[in-house]
């Protein structure tokens, strides 16, 4: 390297010691042979000034590895070309290499923040593996680039009322580390055993509408009989609403099967319990840590888990009400302990689509053999191995689906953390399962997060909220609270739909919530660290206030006779105040939150018409665009959310309100409307045919 043909073939004039008829070399110089047809002359390395719109910006000091904090090693092929494309496709725009074989990602504030220096050129003089001629830093010496191109990302930073705000609602009596709103209105609180007081149930319910009085606000809830820590919760779609709770951590917490029938109104209490008895109703394996989906044919699917705290894993899938023998899953198996509550959701395609640890793909839903392999989930630009799901902990939702409901639908995970080290990841991911090739669009978010929740909103926009910055799931296991919520809207251009929002000073670590309740608002929970003091348990609520709520502009008000709904009938209901412009209606799945996943979110914007303040809804298409259950319709004013209507879609095909049929359970909600309101004709044509889907056979295989 570094050499250059002779003046003259005579400068070459040594006899070879074995051959005096040959000539070896002479002084400094060497006669070359070569079994290329053309010799490759290596050039002396200079510095790469641009790769396609990276731009050289010099040699700079690096000492400690800080400048730019994402470190990849490439022994062999390290060069500006492979460097910065690798730090390009995770949305990093400065980058650099040293010592040859490392290449850095970072962003432009690092020099600064680490108070980096320049140096003369000659100081970053190690050639690149991959391309020795081309020069990759030194000992300490950084050659470093930066995107000159359009930007990979741009963030929006909203001030004063847009970017929200965060305000303290009320101390709490448990630290929950399950929240779920009920179709009461309410929201349904459960902590694991021993978390706070002893002198509490670790069941209480909330009533957002009594708000800051800790006396009247909160309703103790007796009934739950075994541990529910690391729990799944899902809404039933029985006419009742009844929430179920289902696994725990160890002996007959694991199989517990827990149901409570939400009561009361807004101001005025219940008298509905829990209800549990694990000797009649239990699951067939034990599970800590599962997740549970209500499938299109309104029976509930229950995956995954571990045979107790921290114990061999449960590969396997299961039905409630039981029908057959569990499915066993290899690739639960394989990915162990990486893949705890796996994310799951029902395609329009009819599939099942499940996400665990950083793998991905798409089950039969009446066999749950794989029908598609989905591409592995990028993570960080420096760990491939990062994943999703706890203990590395990312959140999922569903990007909106507007009527007619003829785009692929797009699922986004955002958060999570890498195994070595232990970081959180700084991106979202999103995929449409359903099309030809589907691949991950990865997104950078604006900071690093795990542990992390996220809030669907009535305007379609997605709350990020909780976590830590480094870390993972786990007491004790996590570091640096990240007190910023990010608002996330896919109406914009991609890589342009993150906005940082308002701060809180509460830490929410370990075992936090974010759900939306009917008016609006995103009521935040939880925070059990176990961390030796450096972040509280926390009792606290607070809220989150979007800007659509602080803007000035009164919410709307509706009527709405009938919330009993089969799919793709009209139903009326009467805008009784509103600023008078064009009105919209979304419609957002019950969901219960825990551990980053909010187990049945999904959000659809059906057809609207109005005359005056007479409108009417069309439902969506079914079973699989909006599968059974309950949703809350919101009226949107503009960008002004309603205060929530529950309505269910569906029916309940598998009968769920006549299970289970045992005495601890009883009374059961039976069958039937939610209330007495006639349906029409047709719509009672597409009740007959809604409720068929029940009839599809299920096929488990032992």
């Amino acid at each position: 390297m570094g050499g250059k043909p002779a003046l003259s073939e005579s400068e070459c004039s040594t006899k070879c010691a074995g051959n005096q008829d040959e000539t070896c070399g002479g002084p400094n110089r060497m006669s070359i042979y070569s079994s290329q047809e053309t010799l490759k002359v290596i050039k002396i390395p200079t510095a790469t000034q641009n790769v396609s719109d990276w731009q050289y910006q010099g040699c700079i000091t690096d000492i400690g590895n800080q400048v730019f904090p994402h470190k990849l090693l490439n022994q062999t092929g390290n060069s500006p070309q492979w460097c910065l494309s690798q730090c390009q496709a995770f949305g990093f725009m400065a980058a650099g290499m040293e010592y040859g074989e490392e290449c850095y990602c970072g962003d432009l504030d690092g020099i600064e923040k680490i108070g980096s220096q320049p140096r003369p050129e000659s100081e970053c003089n190690m050639p690149c593996p991959g391309d020795p001629e081309a020069l990759c830093g030194s000992g300490n010496r950084l050659s470093w680039y930066k995107w000159e191109g359009d930007p990979l990302y741009e963030w929006g930073y909203p001030q004063g009322i847009a970017a929200g705000r965060y305000e303290f609602l009320v101390g709490g009596p448990i630290i929950p580390l399950i929240a779920q709103p009920g179709v009461n209105g309410k929201v349904n609180f459960l902590e694991k055993h021993g978390t706070g007081e002893p002198n509490t149930t670790g069941a209480y319910e909330f009533d957002p509408s009594i708000g800051g009085d800790i006396f009247h606000a909160f309703r103790e809830l007796n009934g739950v009989k075994t541990d529910v820590f690391c729990a799944a919760g899902l809404t039933l779609p029985d006419r009742a609403g009844r929430q179920i709770n289902i696994g725990g951590w160890s002996t007959d917490s694991l199989f517990g099967v827990r149901i409570y029938w939400p009561d009361g109104s807004a101001g005025v209490n219940g008298t509905n319990d829990w209800q549990e008895d694990v000797n009649s109703v239990k699951l067939q394996r034990g599970r800590w840590y599962p997740t549970g989906l209500v499938m299109a044919n309104g029976s509930m699917l229950i995956v995954g888990g571990q045979d107790g705290s921290n114990g061999p894993p449960v590969p396997n899938m299961e039905i409630l009400p039981t029908v057959g023998p569990v499915y066993e899953a290899q690739y639960l198996r394989e990915t162990d302990p990486y893949n705890l509550y796996p994310f799951l959701l029902v395609l329009p395609s009819g599939g099942i689509f499940i996400q665990y640890y950083n793998e991905a793909r798409i089950l039969n839903e009446v066999t749950l053999d794989t029908v598609k392999i989905l591409p592995k989930a990028p993570a960080a630009v420096n760990d491939p191995t990062g994943g999703r799901t706890y203990p590395f902990e990312g959140t999922q939702v569903l990007l909106p689906q507007y009527y007619p409901y003829d785009e692929p639908l797009e699922v986004l995970i955002c958060g999570g953390a890498s195994r070595q080290p232990k970081v959180g990841l700084d991106n979202c991911v999103t995929i449409a399962p359903d099309v030809a090739n589907p691949q991950w669009t990865l997104e950078r978010m604006p900071s690093r997060r795990v542990m992390s929740c996220m809030a669907t909103l009535p305007d379609g926009t997605f709350l990020i909220l909780n976590g830590a910055e480094i870390g993972e799931a786990g007491f004790g296991l996590a570091d640096q609270a990240n007190l910023n919520a990010v608002l996330y809207d896919s109406r914009k251009p991609r890589h342009k739909r993150m906005s940082v929002m308002a701060n809180t000073t509460i830490a929410r670590m370990y075992h936090s919530e974010a759900v939306l309740m009917d008016d609006g608002r995103v009521l935040v929970s939880g925070s059990d660290p176990q961390d030796q003091g450096k972040h509280p348990q926390e009792h606290r609520l607070e809220v989150f206030l979007p800007p659509y709520l602080l803007s000035g502009a009164a919410q709307p008000t509706f009527d709405l006779p009938q919330n009993d709904w089969i799919w793709e009938a009209d139903y009326s209901f009467t805008v009784t105040s509103s600023s008078g412009g064009p009105i919209k209606v979304s419609l957002l799945g019950s969901e219960s939150s825990t551990h980053g996943s909010s187990m049945g979110a999904r959000i659809l914007f059906p057809s609207v018409s109005c005359s005056g303040g007479a409108c009417t809804v069309k439902a969506p298409k079914g079973p699989y665009v909006a599968p059974v259950g309950w949703y809350r319709m919101f009226v949107l004013d503009g960008p002004t959310p309603s205060h929530a209507t529950w309505v269910r879609i569906g029916g309940d095909p598998a009968g769920l309100g006549n299970w289970p049929n045992a005495a601890a359970f009883q009374p059961l909600p039976g069958l039937g409307p939610v209330g007495q309101a006639t349906l029409s004709a047709s719509a009672s044509t597409n009740a007959t045919e809604a409720r068929s889907i029940a009839n599809v056979p299920l096929d488990f295989k032992a």
